[in-house]
């Protein structure tokens, strides 16, 4: 009897400590994620519009276009670097105009310039009011075939940006821009689309097979 109360208690001191390793290991797995996340840098990609007033009045004279960068995760997010974006016979080059490009956490926000190559040696300046709408027009132009919409609009205007954490680890955001109205590719009717956030290596191709995966945004259901 004796034998058996002990084999009895021996078995609930196993279970218990079975299940105390079972509970620590999730806090710590948990604690682990915790500082996963406030270590993670987490990038956003806007179209931000500049309006320009007549001096005295309030009658908008024109309007620049700017994209923006922000970062609104817990860490800081080093080394940002974009994808070259082909568009007609121009390859667009976004960069952040500073030798160590770098956003802070929790909203540090920065102006993504872009740089034309034209042809094989040319290069043109890139305006950030007609410029834009120029960039644009030549990612969806107005004479592409119309069963040819959906697949531009899901991969020509594709941003892929790589960018690193505290923890060395190395992270890329995906968005896409495209207008939602072929026929009227202006920018009241572009949207600037999330389309993933990856820890580990990606490349343009990579990008390129999620997005076709991705319906795009429609004005009118």
């Amino acid at each position: 009897m004796e034998l058996a109360f002990q084999i009895i208690i021996g078995v609930i001191n196993t279970i218990v400590l079975i299940i105390t390793a079972v509970i620590v290991w999730k806090y710590t797995k948990e604690a682990q994620r915790s500082n996963k996340i406030q270590e993670r840098p987490i990038l956003n990609l806007y179209l931000r519009e500049n309006k320009k007033y007549l001096a005295g009045v309030q009658q908008v004279v024109d309007v620049e276009y700017l994209l923006r960068l922000r970062n609104v995760g817990k860490g800081p997010a080093y080394n940002i670097k974009f994808f070259t974006i082909t568009a007609s016979d121009c390859i667009y080059y976004p960069y952040i105009n500073e030798p160590n490009p770098i956003l802070e956490n929790n909203g540090d926000e920065k102006t993504v310039n872009l740089w034309i190559q034209v042809g094989t040696n040319g290069t043109e300046i890139f305006d950030t009011g007609h410029g834009f709408q120029l960039f644009m027009s030549r990612l969806f132009p107005t004479n592409a075939d119309v069963k040819d919409h959906e697949n531009l609009k899901r991969t020509a205007g594709i941003f892929l940006i790589t960018y690193s954490g505290v923890n060395d680890k190395k992270y890329n955001s995906i968005f896409r821009i495209y207008p939602r109205i072929w026929s009227v590719p202006k920018i009241y009717d572009l949207v600037v689309e999330f389309i993933s956030n990856i820890e580990g290596d990606c490349d343009i191709a990579d990008a390129h097979r999620i997005c076709e995966t991705i319906e795009t945004q429609k004005l009118f259901k």
